[in-house]
């Protein structure tokens, strides 16, 4: 009877334990998913480098032709009325700025690949090549082995023609989520 009742109390502890793992798993992935999509609704405008960059440039721009109009003396402004002026032709650069950048960032091509769980590291280096990600199948899979990392099954985001220290990272890295890849195929669409 004793060795019944130390089983049976084992099997119970065993069954609540892998319950709370359970949960704690399934409550982990949906605080992840809210968290992604509370980061996808935010207002704030978040400018990219370029963007920045863009604005800065524009601004030295005007306060340049400031300069040059007014004889190359700076001039600071005495009433409100010169500061709604400075800040209108602000809003406008930044207006104007945006426009140019996208241009920019829609020449990258970008591609979703999913990768199998169990596939190969030759298959998923042919995967990328056919692509066009990688250039050189051999130097993927001789630094992925270097490297001794695994690669990740699930969907990736690639640009075309990345370097092969990118593609490890990307390939070894998180995935995208489920939410992700619908929004990035939905985007293309």
């Amino acid at each position: 009877m004793l060795k019944s009742r130390v089983f049976l109390m084992g099997l119970g502890a065993g069954i609540i334990i892998g319950a709370l793992l359970f949960q704690l798993m399934l409550s982990g992935e949906q605080s992840r998913q809210r968290l992604s999509d509370l980061g996808k609704e935010s207002d704030e405008k978040l400018y990219t480098q370029l963007e920045v960059d863009a604005l800065l440039k524009a601004n030295q721009d005007s306060l340049q032709l400031n300069k040059d109009n007014t004889g190359g003396q700076e001039t600071k402004p005495a009433d409100d009325s010169d500061k709604a002026k400075e800040q209108t032709s602000e809003a406008k650069t930044d207006k104007a700025a945006p426009m140019a950048v996208p241009v920019q960032e829609q020449s990258k091509v970008k591609h979703v690949i999913r990768i199998k769980a169990g596939s190969s590291l030759t298959n998923t280096a042919e995967l990328l090549a056919s692509n066009k990600i990688i250039k050189d199948k051999t130097a993927f899979v001789s630094k992925m082995k270097k490297s001794k990392k695994l690669v990740r099954a699930g969907y990736f985001l690639f640009h075309e023609e990345i370097t092969v220290e990118e593609a490890i990272r990307i390939v070894t890295g998180e995935p995208l989520t489920s939410s992700e890849v619908n929004l990035l195929t939905a985007n293309k669409k």
